[in-house]
């Protein structure tokens, strides 16, 4: 990413993100049995909010005004974690130039 950063907004938002961490952390120490309720709605939430900061972070407040709501929180399209997909399966089906047969 090389566009400029409203720092402000992506503190903001990455602090709310910390925020649902905090819960998440707070709820599963209070009573570790409540690990899978976490899983499957605290840390979708935080990937949500950890999202809209990485889509908005160039954009700021507009964001909010300009973009569709799903692509706020969508995975961002510019995060290397989508083409290591690629990779791994490239590694499955024996393809030589993947990386992660090196």
């Amino acid at each position: 990413m090389t566009t400029s950063i409203d720092s402000q907004w992506l503190l903001d938002a990455l602090s709310d993100a910390a925020e649902t961490l905090a819960q998440a952390i707070e709820r599963i120490e209070s009573d570790p049995r409540r690990a899978a309720g976490v899983l499957e709605h605290e840390i979708p939430e935080l990937y949500a909010k950890l999202n809209f900061a990485v889509n908005t972070a160039s954009i700021g407040p507009a964001a909010i005004d300009e973009v569709d709501h799903d692509e706020l929180v969508a995975w961002p399209a510019a995060m290397p974690f989508k083409q290591r997909k690629r990779a791994q399966a490239d590694c499955r089906s024996g393809d030589e130039d993947s990386p992660e047969q090196s």
